[in-house]
């Protein structure tokens, strides 16, 4: 297996949704044994769509390489109908230097908020996970970010649960942390009540190093996979239901963390740890969440100056937050439509809204909603590197909102079934429909 980052430079030829529209030019350039982990519109012009990817390459006698042949991108389903409980996404992706989400934990205040306003809120550990702290509603649904695609684009149903099975495993590079990791696992145990006194240390390093995408995106690669394949097998068999793991990554200098402190570049090892988890995801369809070990503690210099960073200077394994987020992550189901799903999954059915920093529309989330009908609701006071706005875009189901606040009122008219044309000025007339010839 290799894992690597690679741009395509896509003919634009949007006749119908982008989704459809870039699939097939895409699947063409991806070739064969190779599965798309992570795939986002991230710049396009009036002739071309410029879209970053990482890319696994496997062998075609690989043991999962069935699984990895199927690639859910280039087999959307649409929703067919609004089901309940009303549902709503929110995305805060990683590694663009989001301006809400941007940091550990920051983007929770907003995500609360808008649970608030929806039966159920369904998001990625990346909005919510805060070193020691993750403060979630107890509605929200905490969900991989690889998984959470694939439910969105029709592949999977969340099953909701009481409580999870949660095993570790740990880079070797880190050893020397260990104990800081065992009293995490210990004192979840102890004074939170979850399940999770399994873990193991990985025969092999992982060899985790991040990478700076074309555009200015945090991403990375993972040298040996094969070894979280392993890991991960053997926790399934001793009886876990969720991963969670800890490792070594490598590569960020002083500078590198100086400038994210003030803002100015995204998190270097945010971009790397989704790849592991996207990994986890799809090869087992487990809830899985990672945390960075102090690789660069000595590059850390603590600040009090920017209040969203705090949560990095209050924990040494940043391992509580993920623990705390799967210990009652939704189970992963696969389901083979949208059409008839027991009564007690949620699928892209109870969607009705998706929310999304107005900047970049490109990712998979955003697509889908196109694709499928669903409101997207791109909040402009939530800035980041990329300029993937729907002013570029042209998407129809765009409503651009300038803060999260103004994002409650709309999901809460989408709730309600109040049309968002009646909530604005002016209304336009009913139109006469005629007959065709």
């Amino acid at each position: 297996m290799k894992i690597e980052n690679t741009v395509f430079s896509l003919p634009l030829n949007r006749q119908e949704s982008w989704l459809k529209a870039i699939a097939g030019a895409f699947a063409e350039r991806l070739g064969q044994n190779r599965y798309p982990l992570r795939f986002s519109i991230v710049d396009l012009t009036a002739e071309q769509v410029l879209i970053e990817s990482t890319i696994l390459t496997f062998d075609s006698q690989h043991r999962y390489a069935k699984t990895l042949s199927s690639i859910e991108i280039l087999e959307p389903r649409q929703k067919t109908f609004q089901a309940r409980p009303f549902g709503v996404v929110q995305i805060i992706p990683t590694g663009i230097r989001c301006e809400f989400g941007g940091f550990a934990g920051d983007a929770t205040p907003v995500t609360n908020l808008l649970a608030a306003a929806a039966d159920f809120l369904v998001t990625h550990p990346n909005a919510v996970n805060a070193s020691e702290l993750n403060e979630m509603a107890s509605n929200i649904l905490y969900v991989e970010g690889k998984s959470l695609d694939d439910f969105l684009l029709g592949h999977l149903g969340l099953l909701p649960t009481q409580s999870n099975r949660v095993g570790t495993f740990i880079d070797p590079t880190g050893v020397a942390y260990l104990d800081d990791v065992v009293n995490t696992l210990n004192a979840a145990r102890a004074v939170k009540g979850i399940d999770c006194s399994l873990y193991m240390i990985l025969e092999r390093e992982l060899g985790v190093k991040i990478e700076w995408s074309q555009s200015g995106c945090a991403v990375g690669t993972i040298v040996d996979p094969e070894a979280i394949l392993e890991a991960v097998e053997l926790l399934i068999a001793r009886g876990v239901n969720a991963v969670g793991g800890v490792s070594v990554i490598h590569g960020v200098t002083h500078e590198m963390f100086s400038r994210h402190l003030r803002g100015e570049i995204p998190n270097p090892s945010g971009g790397v740890e989704a790849i592991i988890t996207h990994l986890i995801s799809k090869i087992f369809k487990l809830p899985t969440a990672h945390a960075p070990l102090p690789y660069y503690q000595s590059l850390k210099e603590k600040t009090t100056l920017n209040p969203r960073a705090s949560a990095e200077f209050i924990s040494t394994p940043h391992y509580f937050c993920v623990l705390k987020g799967l210990s009652r992550a939704p189970r992963l189901l696969s389901i083979p439509e949208l059409n008839s799903v027991p009564a007690h999954l949620i699928t892209l059915n109870n969607i009705g809204a998706i929310i999304v920093p107005a900047s970049c529309l490109g990712g998979i989330p955003a697509l889908v909603a196109e694709f499928s009908g669903i409101p997207l609701i791109a909040v402009t006071e939530n800035q980041t590197i990329l300029n993937v706005s729907n002013a570029r875009m042209r998407m129809t189901n765009v409503n651009e909102v300038s803060s999260y606040p103004e994002a409650v009122g709309v999901v809460v008219a989408l709730r309600e079934g109040i049309s968002l044309e009646s909530l604005r000025r002016p209304i336009r007339s009913a139109q006469q429909v005629d007959r065709m010839v």
